[in-house]
């Protein structure tokens, strides 16, 4: 899929993840870059870095696709300090993960 980032007047490409499976396993594991959560409610969806080895951006976006926070996220280790997740301080239906500085707060995404 891809997004616009309206307010920068660029573009990028996601993979979606939309049901159970591909939300749980996210970059996991994975050699995916970008990846889009579309959730079917708003919430406060918290996530994590298991299988992920590489910092990435957890960005949350409202309803009308503006970017309202941003998450520098780390890899776990093995010392429990270090195993934290990542929340929205408000609920919301989209996330992204990204390995890139691809979007800034405020900014407007359409896709």
């Amino acid at each position: 899929m891809q997004i616009r980032n309206l307010t920068r007047k660029t573009e990028f490409e996601v993979s979606v993840a939309d049901n159970f499976i591909s939300q749980t396993k996210g970059l996991s594991f994975s050699k995916e870059k970008n990846i889009l959560f579309t959730f079917p409610v708003s919430y406060y969806w918290s996530f994590w870095m298991f299988g992920v080895p590489y910092n990435i951006n957890i960005v949350f976006i409202d309803e009308s696709k503006k970017v309202f926070q941003i998450e520098k996220a780390v890899p776990i280790t093995l010392n429990p300090r270090s195993w934290r997740t990542y929340k929205p301080k408000k609920s919301c239906k989209l996330v992204l993960e990204t390995t890139h500085d691809i979007v800034d707060i405020d900014d407007k995404l359409d896709f």
